[in-house]
């Protein structure tokens, strides 16, 4: 009997969403249903009046990724003919 290695049908399907997770989320999305606007309001004063550089854009990220979304990443994608160029590449190729 063969021992470790891909299976095919092993595990969890692809897009399965863990249903302990999914429960606890509902349940604290519940208990936290009101209080939202407390927690972008202090995001919002940090961003405003942080002591720091490093606090104040951290609490505008973190208001922008809750009230637009994160950002998703872009695909990988590959030039169209050969390498891609780029603003600096007269300068690089004279060194």
């Amino acid at each position: 009997m063969a021992r470790g290695g891909n299976r095919p049908g092993a595990g969890r399907p692809t897009g399965s969403q863990n249903a302990d997770t999914a429960a606890m989320r509902a349940a604290l999305s519940g208990l936290l249903e009101g209080q939202v606007h407390i927690a972008i309001q202090a995001l919002a004063d940090i961003a405003q009046n942080g002591t720091s550089e490093a606090a104040r854009v951290s609490a505008a990220c973190a208001i922008l990724d809750r009230t637009h979304g994160r950002p998703r990443a872009a695909p990988h994608a590959a030039p169209l003919h050969g390498t891609p160029t780029g603003p600096f590449d007269d300068i690089l190729s004279s060194w």
